[in-house]
């Protein structure tokens, strides 16, 4: 499984690519709590208060959004790529 950030979410994380423990089988919501536990400064850009996904945050596993998934519950499998993506701006 291969995860990366992307935009304002590199600097906190340090890079592109998020190490992490999770394992193929758990949910994405696993993964995001770890990488809130490891990373506290992304508590408030991927979470909200009630610790559910911020609606500006877009996962996609290999290439879909898993709004369109299982949201939060969608299975990781071992040969998934993960995209995080913040909202973007530009002009």
């Amino acid at each position: 499984m291969k995860v990366k950030v992307y935009a304002t979410l590199r600097p906190i994380i340090g890079g592109a690519d998020v190490p992490t423990t999770v394992q193929p089988g758990q949910p994405i919501r696993d993964l995001v709590d770890e990488m809130v536990a490891r990373w506290p400064d992304l508590h408030p850009e991927m979470l909200d208060a009630d610790g559910n996904l911020q609606r500006r945050i877009q996962i996609m596993v290999n290439g879909r959004s898993i709004a369109y998934l299982d949201g939060m519950n969608t299975v990781i499998g071992p040969d998934d790529s993960i995209a995080i993506f913040p909202p973007v701006g530009g002009g």
